[in-house]
């Protein structure tokens, strides 16, 4: 049964009334609007088309209820909506007494929106013209048009599992289970979404299975990368928590910097593999001064000696010192210049052409110098200024 309610769009588990006054006669031929005298069958149609209801309850004496009969109804807009947009009953509140109690229906005509799934939108007491009761219909029919977001925020989360991306699907899934109540939409999305809960928490078992037989390294992996790919998911926010902790702990910092020092030197290896004499320079710097301790520091010295010890690894890495060197005075030449300092930009730009002579950074420079003087610069042989 349906049941009034004071606040807005209360669900209930009927549809829409509007309370008329009698139970119409047949539809003459001209009339677009096909009014549904059978509640019951009435609201499974709603149901299965997915329209707003509309319900009139009124009585054969009500005047009022006569005069909404032969004008609101009648009315263009009116009937239109009602013909294609709504589910429309009258209910004669003398031969539905139980119905109309159930409403708490105390004037007539009265009429109730509400929508496929029997939220009410609009309890209205008394006659409306017609341009009044458009409004509302259409208020109504927007409200209940927007349910279709649930089956396609549903149908986007299950998209969205298939292709792993589970952050998305969660998202999506918590949206329609938080509103969608007792509907089967909502049952539908809470089974997806516990089942990529218990997917997560899968992950998260495996972390701290690493973590109990001493792979700490191995479970902050695996915590990081339900963290990522599980985002919104409980077990992510266990993972985080779980991670803060182990990362905590003297022996999981001490195999953090042992993995750091690894990997740097790694780097500087095969920088030095590649000719990359200054960077790997600079990462063997970073070994000396954040893990002397290590012997990765060790290692990292001796190849920093391979490079100081050659000459001609030494020059190329002077040379590619001064490249970089060279593009970060560029870079602040562009930034005095900008500001109208061209006497600080003039300066950058002739220490580009010291560092770096006969170089791409040196050309770009005497580009640059040359229209801060106030001259362009030379054509190429062979071209004509516009």
């Amino acid at each position: 049964m349906l049941s009034r309610s004071t606040g807005p769009a209360v669900l209930v588990p009927v549809f829409v009334f509007v309370a008329i006054g009698l139970v119409p006669p047949p539809a003459a031929a001209a009339d677009p609007v096909v009014w549904r005298t059978d509640y019951n069958s009435a609201r499974k149609e709603a149901q299965e088309k997915g329209l707003p209801v509309i319900l009139v309850v009124g009585t054969d004496d009500c005047f009022y209820c006569r005069k909404l009969e032969a004008n609101t109804f009648r009315d263009p807009a009116v009937s239109g909506l009602l013909a294609t947009g709504f589910v429309p009953i009258k209910v004669d509140a003398t031969r539905e007494p139980a119905l109309a109690k159930a409403l708490k229906v105390q004037l007539y005509p009265t009429m109730v929106l509400a929508g496929a799934d029997g939220k009410i939108h609009a309890f209205i007491e008394g006659y409306l013209e017609p341009d009044r009761l458009t409004e509302h219909m259409k208020r109504a029919a927007a409200v209940s048009t927007t349910a279709d977001w649930m089956a396609r925020d549903y149908n986007e989360a299950s998209k969205a599992v298939g292709a792993g991306d589970y952050p998305r699907a969660v998202s999506l899934l918590k949206g329609v289970v938080k509103e969608a109540g007792t509907k089967p939409v909502g049952a539908k999305a809470r089974e997806v979404l516990d089942g990529v809960e218990r997917q997560a928490a899968g992950r998260l078992a495996r972390a701290k299975d690493l973590e109990g037989k001493g792979y700490t390294p191995e479970a902050m992996d695996t915590l990081a990368d339900l963290m990522k790919a599980y985002a919104g998911t409980q077990a992510a926010a266990d993972a985080a928590t779980l991670m803060a902790g182990l990362a905590d702990k003297p022996e999981t910092r001490d195999r953090q910097k042992a993995r750091q020092a690894r990997d740097l030197l790694a780097m500087a290896k095969e920088e030095f593999r590649t000719g990359r004499y200054y960077d790997c320079l600079q990462k063997c710097d970073q070994l000396a001064a954040a893990f002397a301790d290590r012997p990765e520091a060790k290692e990292g010295t001796a190849l920093a000696a391979e490079i100081k010890n050659t000459p001609d690894r030494l020059a190329a890495a002077c040379e590619q010192m001064n490249e970089k060197t060279a593009a970060m005075y560029l870079a602040l030449a562009d930034s005095w210049t900008k500001k109208g300092q061209d006497k600080e930009a003039t300066a950058c730009l002739e220490k580009v052409m010291r560092l770096s002579p006969n170089s791409p950074q040196a050309e770009l420079a005497q580009v640059r110098l040359t229209k801060i003087q106030g001259r362009d610069p030379a054509l190429p042989a062979g071209f004509k200024k516009p």
